[in-house]
C-alpha cells in the first residue's frame, strides 16, 4: 500500500485496487460504477465506497469536461513564465493569479522559472491587460509571455 497525502493534508492508504480505480477514471470519468468495478474486480457499491473516501481525502478533486480545441476558434491563449522574489508570498500571487478569468491552468515548478500559467483571452488587447495585472501582483520579479500558436496535445 502506497501512502499519499490529498488535499488538505489528510493522509490516505492507496491500496493497488484505487491505484487501479484512478486509472481508469483518468481514461474515463463518465465510467459507471458498475463500469469500473468489472475492471477492478469489484461490486458497483464497492467503488462507489471507495471513490468517495478517496474524493474526501481530495485524491480526486473533481471530473471535467475536456473540450476539443477546435471549439475555442476565438481569442488567443498564451503561456506566462513567471519568477517570484525570494520571499515573495505564495498565497497572495496564487491568490491573485486564480482571481483572473483568463487564467486556466497554474503550475507551481521547480527551477528558475517560479510558475506557469496559460491564459485564454477573448483578444489581443486583453491579453496585454492580463499580461500587466500578472507582473503588477506583489511578489512578481519577471515574466515572459508565450502566445500559443496551436495546442498539439491535450489530455
Amino acid at each position: 500500500m502506497q501512502a499519499v497525502t490529498g488535499l488538505h493534508g489528510r493522509n490516505r492508504r492507496l491500496d493497488p485496487v484505487d491505484a487501479q480505480i484512478l486509472r481508469h477514471l483518468v481514461r474515463d470519468a463518465r465510467a459507471s460504477y458498475t463500469d469500473l468495478g468489472l475492471a477492478v474486480g469489484l461490486s458497483g457499491n464497492a467503488v462507489a465506497q471507495r471513490m468517495r473516501r478517496m474524493e474526501a481525502a481530495g485524491l480526486i478533486r473533481g471530473y471535467q469536461a475536456l473540450l476539443d480545441p477546435v471549439l475555442e476558434t476565438s481569442g488567443v491563449s498564451a503561456v506566462v513564465l513567471l519568477r517570484a522574489a525570494i520571499d515573495a508570498d505564495a498565497t497572495v500571487i496564487e491568490e491573485g493569479l486564480a482571481a483572473l478569468p483568463e487564467v486556466v491552468e497554474v503550475l507551481d515548478l521547480a527551477g528558475p522559472v517560479d510558475y506557469e500559467v496559460r491564459l485564454r483571452c477573448p483578444d489581443q488587447n486583453r491579453l496585454y491587460d492580463v499580461v500587466q495585472l500578472v507582473r503588477a501582483l506583489p511578489g512578481v520579479t519577471a515574466t515572459e509571455t508565450r502566445p500559443v500558436l496551436r495546442e498539439v496535445l491535450r489530455r
